[in-house]
This record gives C-alpha cells, structure tokens and sequence, in this order.
C-alpha cells in the first residue's frame, strides 16, 4: 500500500515543504483525496498521514481548511484525531466537520456537546442525530445551542424532551421578550404539543396548532358528560356586556381553571383568536360567544367580519380540540394520546342560551380557512 503522505510521489511530496501556500495547498487537496479513495488500515502509516496532515493545516488558510474538511466529512474512517485538529479551529472548517463528518461516534459526539458554544451549535445541526445527543443539546442552557436544535427538522424532538423545550420557550417570550426559541419550534412540523404555544403563535401557526389538536381528536368520544350543573357562560356573558373587564377576567379564569394572568391574556389578545378557543372549550353556543365578543372592551373596534370569522371557527373546533388547547395553555400534560380530557375542568354548559340537547352543532368552515378569512 502506497504512503498516504505521497512519499512515493517525490514530485508531490515535494510540495509539502513548499514556501509557496500554493503548492502546499494542492499537496492537502491530493493527499487528501488520496488518503478518502485509499483508507488505509496501516496504523503507522495512518499516524505519519496525521502528523503530516496536522502541520499542514496549522499553516493553512480558511479556504483550504475548509476544503480538506469537505473531503473528510463523508469518509467513515477519517481518523478522530485528524478531525479533532480541524474542529480546533474557531472557523468554517471546524463547524464543517462537527455538522457533517459521520466518522464521529456517539460518546465523541457527546464530549463535543459538553464543551458548549460554537462546537454544540454545529453539532445540533447534524442531520442524524441520536436521541441521547438530542436530549444532551436539549439540556443547554446556550439559547443558541437550543435555538439550532430546533431549527432542525431531521432532529427528533419528542415526549418530555419537546415539551420541556416548548416550556423553556414560552418563559422566554413572556418573561423576557425572546421569541427565537418559540419561533424556531414553531416552524417545525406542528404537533398537538406545540399547543404550548399557542398564544406566542402567529395567526398562521396557530391555524397549524388548531388543526393538529383538531386531528388528534378525530374519531375520539366526547370529553364531557351531559349536562348536570349550571356554568358560568351567562355571568361572562353578563360581565362582557356590562363592561366589566376585571369581573369578565375573574369569571373566566374560574371558568378555565387558571390563573388571573393567563385569562387575561387570553382576553387581551387582540386577534379575538384565544378567547374564541377558551368559549369553545367552555361549550359556548355561537350566539353567547358573539354577544362576548363584540361587548367585551379588549375588542373595541373589532370588525363584525372578523367576529362572524371567530363565530365560524367556533361552530368547526371540535371542544376535545379547544380543551386540549386550554389544557396546553395551564401546562398540564399535553400528549398525542390526551384525548382523555377532565370532565371536571370543563362541565357541559346548561346556560340558558345553551345549544338544546339533541341539537348537534353545525359544523362550518375548518379552521384553517376560517382564520385566514
């Protein structure tokens, strides 16, 4: 077997030593080529291709670099210590490698990871990842680490691992303005599960969110027994109309089950799109909700078209769906089998004005084209 480090070419090897970045640049780009069509299983000759190849790249430029780290990345038997120079350098041939080079076994991977910052960002960017490499990225605390991770829909991102990064970044939007790890997750496929976070969504997303929980409720039984008990459906009624916003937002937390600060966001919300999710939730029949929608004060100057669109997607959100969005919202368990929702959150209404028994509700438009109407 021929050295890897061209010896029995004297006119290559010659440019090894080369003063010209030229010439020694084209003794990378050939032995290396060399070595990849080759791979040699010498150990000596490995280790001589190595130490001739490290001198080398210390004298390199960036471009040459990253052009020996292109040609190593797809090579299986690329040797860890040649790979463990190139990601030395704080450069593109260093994130090239880390990102691509599939010699890398797990527990290699897993030390990288460790070592935090700009190696752990281009190892959250592999497009075969373990699942322990996932959950050990997912458990930076580097938002940027967990900002890539994200971005990377050939990283599975399930079961505790995905919501505990769904949590993490709606406390970051809400506590500290940062939506880059929300806006990340939430470009992924959507998932009953990204209902997490559905009030940092867009109007787009959250037609994605809604159709996500509407399909893992399709063919399921309904949440909710039959009516045994008054709600509270006519006193928010009352509250909206009377404009009594604290009252309306008291009511409707006791409603929800949740806190003061969660329904008020819910009725804060501009769009109308949230408090129209929590009526269903409730069981509001369509005419309830359109008398709250357009009382309540936090939707003054709301179009009546956008109040007819809010009233459709009320009459084709399945209420297991809109539970399960509420359920979301006050962070309990939310997964794809969740369709055994409490009955005790949110009894059937019985409110006067309530749709009568044996009456099924129309189902309208879906939500994807009521929303964006």
């Amino acid at each position: 077997m021929r050295d890897p480090t061209l010896s029995d070419f004297p006119f290559l090897s010659s440019l090894a030593s080369s003063e010209s970045p030229k010439d020694r640049r084209i003794w990378l780009r050939v032995a290396t080529d060399h070595f990849v069509a080759t791979e040699p299983s010498d150990s000596d000759r490995i280790e001589k291709f190595i130490e001739a190849m490290t001198v080398q790249l210390d004298a390199a430029d960036a471009e040459a670099r990253l052009e020996v780290a292109r040609k190593l990345a797809p090579c299986a038997r690329a040797p860890a210590r040649l790979l463990a120079a190139l990601s030395s350098f704080d450069s593109e041939a260093g994130d090239y490698v880390l990102e691509h080079a599939v010699a890398y076994a797990n527990k290699e991977l897993e030390g990288i990871v460790s070592r935090g910052g700009r190696s752990a960002i281009a190892v959250a960017k592999r497009r075969s990842l373990d699942a322990q490499i996932v959950n050990t990225l997912a458990a930076q605390d580097d938002i940027l680490v967990l900002i890539a991770l994200a971005s990377n829909n050939s990283a599975r991102l399930e079961g505790p691992t995905l919501l505990d990064l769904l949590r993490r970044a709606r406390r970051l939007a809400e506590q500290e303005g940062d939506r880059r790890l929300a806006d990340a997750l939430l470009q992924r496929p959507v998932q009953p599960e990204s209902a997490l976070l559905f009030l940092c969504a867009r109007p787009n997303q959250r037609v994605e969110i809604l159709l996500a929980a509407q399909r893992s409720q399709l063919g399921r039984p309904i949440a909710f027994s039959a009516p045994t008990r008054l709600t509270s459906l006519d006193e928010l009624e009352l509250a909206a109309v009377a404009r009594q916003p604290e009252r309306f937002i008291a009511l409707l937390a006791e409603a929800l089950h949740c806190e003061r600060e969660l329904a008020r966001r819910i009725a804060d919300d501009a769009t109308g799109e949230p408090l129209a999710v929590a009526l269903a939730a409730l069981g509001a029949p369509n005419e309830v909700l359109v008398r709250i929608l357009i009382s309540n004060d936090l939707l003054a100057g709301t179009s009546y078209q956008r109040v007819r669109a809010l009233a459709r997607l009320n009459n084709a959100l399945d209420r297991n769906a809109a539970m399960m969005v509420m359920a979301a919202l006050r962070d309990e368990a939310v997964a794809r089998g969740a369709h055994k929702l409490s009955t005790e959150a949110y009894p059937a209404p019985a409110s006067s004005r309530a749709t009568p028994a044996g009456v099924t509700k129309r189902v309208g438009d879906p939500p994807q084209r009521v929303l964006r109407k």
